[in-house]
């Protein structure tokens, strides 16, 4: 399931000793990471450095009418703050919830399908690999002629639209959230410190925003240097989600030990767990 980066980091780890791994979840999703992390039988230094911000565009509207009026053929949610974000904005939820149930849905990742089941939409589709990428490659065959709505965040990556586009679909999008990085706080100095002194053992990063947002947080207390040092010098193991999140650590000196070719939190610390030999 994950790609293997590494030599045997394991080698030498005392399997007795309770590992510690340091995770930057945004809030929404942080005490359900930590807990599954414990679950999986690490401790966990955890500060968030993304926040989730609500966000209406100008094309929103246009979304919600088309839905409605089943001028829409496929509506495709990227995640699940994309199906809260848009529920928390349409006007008449329950009628919009009707009108998407006859239209083909999408939902990238289980997560996602949850939190749309969760709220009654029903989901007609949900591709085998969890990226945008993937549901382009499964569905491009399929939607010449039709008309694809997309919500998701201001910071979704560019192939979902193009690609759909060149395979012949009139696409729609709308950014229904914002991805930010949050106010500096002390969680974060500790997370960054516990990095510098070598008391984690494993850093996760499941996302470029979240890769950005940690190093500007390391320039700003003066030691980004040393952190990307760390990381590559000291045996911490680095692990990402999928390979964009990769390339982006990759493009700031930082070398990557795991990444999860499933895009889901659990598989990658699923991947760490494994890496360890735990």
């Amino acid at each position: 399931m994950g790609n293997m980066a590494s030599n045997n980091i394991n080698a030498n780890i005392d399997t007795d000793t309770r590992l510690t791994v340091a995770i930057m979840r945004p809030v929404r999703y942080e005490q359900d990471s930590i807990q599954l992390c414990q679950k999986a039988g690490f401790d966990v230094i955890s500060a968030p450095m993304i926040e989730i911000l609500d966000k209406k565009d100008e094309y929103f509207d246009g979304f919600v009418s088309r839905i409605l009026a089943g001028q829409s053929d496929i509506v495709i949610f990227t995640s699940a703050n994309g199906i809260d974000h848009t529920l928390d904005k349409v006007p008449g939820r329950d009628a919009f919830i009707t009108a998407l149930n006859r239209i083909t849905t999408i939902a990238i990742g289980p997560k996602t399908r949850e939190a749309a089941l969760e709220q009654g939409i029903e989901i007609s589709f949900m591709p085998e690999s969890y990226s945008s990428e993937g549901l382009v490659e499964t569905i491009r065959n399929n939607v010449r002629g039709k008309v694809v709505d997309i919500a998701r965040s201001s910071h979704g990556a560019p192939v979902l639209v193009e690609g759909l586009k060149a395979a012949g679909a009139e696409v729609f999008e709308t950014q229904v959230y914002e991805i930010a990085a949050p106010a500096r706080d002390s969680a974060q100095e500790e997370l960054i410190q516990a990095i510098i002194d070598k008391t984690v053992d494993a850093v996760v990063f499941t996302s470029s925003m979240m890769v950005r947002n940690f190093l500007e947080m390391a320039s700003q207390m003066g030691c980004k240097d040393e952190v990307i040092r760390m990381l590559n010098d000291s045996g911490i193991v680095v692990a990402a989600i999928g390979h964009p999140t990769s390339n982006t650590l990759n493009m700031n000196k930082i070398q990557v030990n795991i990444i999860s070719n499933e895009y889901t939190f659990n598989a990658l610390i699923k991947e760490v767990k494994k890496e360890f030999g735990i």
